[in-house]
């Protein structure tokens, strides 16, 4: 069922999801796709009818595959602001699904660009609220990848620690990069006429960090004289 005329929202399934992510490079990315699923969870796109966000329209896009979704190219990820969608249908009917933004976002993932494995790592962050919003820790190397989530209390203290034990599961030879995540799931609300769905906000920041035996390659010589220009 796709390019079709509903009014029945019985037979659709919102999926919404805004997202932000910054990379290991600190290049960010925000965005919104808002898929209309049938019953078979086929994605598709109202002949008649439309998504807006806010009163702002949402355009039509099509997935490399074929799949129809909505979106917004400026959209922005604004701290303690409610997202309000409405998907209106063929006969004009709006049914309404929001999501409230977090108090903060994830600005920064504080951790040593390189650390030995033979100690405990402690990675920290700004203050984060996790009221509303369920926080996890990924941990990703070449080989190997953890997640894993974080209760309340340790994303208040706004730190974590990684034991050492773990750390030699990921780093296999003298030197191993591994990317860490955290992340965090804001859900919202969506009208119950629909045949379930959802809508969530998903937030991301990674970091890079090198593991070795503890051979820092910036370690300098003790000893000698400063060279000074003349």
């Amino acid at each position: 069922m796709s390019d079709v005329e509903l009014t029945n929202p019985k037979l659709i399934s919102p999926e919404i999801i805004l997202s932000k992510h910054v990379n290991e490079f600190g290049r960010g990315e925000t965005g919104l796709v808002v898929y209309l699923n049938d019953k078979n969870n086929n994605s598709i796109d109202l002949l008649k009818g439309g998504v807006d966000l806010n009163n702002t329209p949402l355009g039509v896009h099509t997935e490399f595959g074929g799949a129809p979704y909505y979106t917004l190219s400026n959209i922005e990820l604004i701290p303690k602001r409610k997202y309000g969608f409405n998907i209106r249908l063929a006969d004009d009917k709006s049914y309404p699904c929001f999501v409230n933004s977090p108090d903060g976002t994830l600005k920064d993932l504080n951790a040593p660009e390189y650390h030995n494995i033979h100690e405990p790592l402690i990675i920290s962050w700004d203050k984060i609220n996790p009221k509303n919003s369920q926080f996890t820790l990924e941990i990703k190397s070449s080989e190997v990848s953890r997640q894993y989530p974080l209760k309340p209390g340790i994303v208040r203290s706004g730190q974590h620690v990684i034991s050492a034990n773990f750390l030699s599961e990921l780093c296999s030879e003298n030197r191993t990069d591994v990317v860490l995540t955290l992340s965090s799931v804001t859900m919202g609300k969506t009208d119950p006429r629909f045949n379930g769905g959802s809508i969530k906000i998903k937030e991301s920041i990674s970091k890079q960090i090198t593991l070795d035996l503890g051979n820092d390659p910036m370690r300098e010589e003790e000893g000698l004289q400063a060279y000074v220009p003349k």
